[in-house]
């Protein structure tokens, strides 16, 4: 019989059962898919897959994005022509001082 190594992983309860609904979908327990995982990234010398992927969306992401997107169609909000600019603005500075 092969030996075997354990793992614990903390995963939040609802990100847990998301796993196991996807890997159940394609016949995988949550153990299976990990090990499928670290041996492909084994066998790959690395992450089996490209980490540039799309980027994350979470609530306080889109959040942030709507806000972003809010000041940029704001026409009384605030500008800068430089980070020097900003830099001065935030710093209570004199932005022609050098």
């Amino acid at each position: 019989m092969l030996k075997t190594a354990s793992i614990n992983v903390n995963l939040l309860p609802e990100v847990k059962a998301e796993a196991e609904r996807v890997f159940g979908y394609h016949g995988l327990t949550l153990p299976e898919a990990v090990n499928v995982f670290i041996n492909h990234a084994c066998h790959a010398g690395g992450f089996p897959f490209s980490l540039n992927g799309a980027p994350y969306t979470g609530p306080e992401s889109l959040e942030a994005l709507a806000e972003a997107i809010q000041l940029r169609n704001d026409p009384n909000a605030k500008t800068y022509n430089s980070v020097r600019e900003l830099f001065a603005d935030c710093l209570g500075e004199d932005k022609d001082d050098d």
